[in-house]
């Protein structure tokens, strides 16, 4: 159970849940749900842990996870292959904040 996360589609056709906070921490947690509705079990995400996360879809079939907050707003992002697997950090890519909003892009980005 989490709130503050985010959540898009990627791979054409299914999506994925990431980030949050339960209890007060922040977590760092992915579920990936399939083609057909079924959410899979928690996968331990390789990105820094945080809440109030913004995420889109991009080039057709990809995602990204952006910004959010820790003890602080952070400039992180984090990118999601066409299989569903989160990239390590990639920071400083612009302001810290948290609460964004996102909007898909290009279909051969």
């Amino acid at each position: 159970v989490r709130s503050e996360l985010a959540a898009t589609g990627f791979g054409g056709d299914k999506g994925i849940f990431g980030f949050g906070v339960h209890s007060g921490s922040e977590l760092g947690v992915t579920n990936l749900v399939s083609n057909s509705g079924v959410v899979a079990s928690d996968v331990s995400a390789v990105g820094t842990a945080r809440r109030m996360v913004a995420a889109t879809n991009y080039g057709g079939d990809k995602a990204i996870f952006g910004f959010g907050r820790t003890s602080s707003n952070v400039a992180t992002t984090n990118l999601v292959n066409n299989s569903g697997v989160v990239g390590s950090d990639v920071s400083g890519v612009g302001t810290g904040r948290y609460g964004s909003a996102a909007a898909g892009y290009s279909f051969s980005a």
